[in-house]
């Protein structure tokens, strides 16, 4: 299921769309963490590297982060709820200027 980038746009023929993000929290104790399964589909429909936003989330939340791209696995420390990590997303969309600030749509380079 896909949402809208500019989630305060509520067409559902809105062009701009992401998938939610899934999350699976694995381990226990002290080293729970959250892997954020579809981080690079995510990243890729908002045209930054995945790293961006596992990053911000990390910064976000006062959690370590890690990257393993050839294994497409990108992980917050901790658990964390997908909808809280997409709240999250919301947040870096609107903080690091992907939306245009004119018509509210992505930037795309080309």
């Amino acid at each position: 299921m896909s949402v809208n980038v500019n989630r305060s746009v509520l067409d559902q023929f809105y062009r701009y769309k992401m998938p939610r993000i899934i999350a699976k929290v694995e381990g226990k104790g002290n080293g729970i963490k959250t892997v954020i399964v579809n981080m690079t589909d995510v990243a890729k429909s908002l045209n930054r590297p995945p790293t961006y936003p596992t990053k911000f989330f990390g910064c976000e939340l006062g959690a370590q982060t890690q990257f393993d791209a050839k294994n497409d696995r990108f992980i917050v420390n901790g658990s964390h709820e997908a909808s809280k990590l997409q709240d999250m997303l919301d947040g870096f969309i609107r903080k690091l200027c992907i939306l245009c600030a004119v018509l509210s749509c992505p930037y795309r380079e080309g």
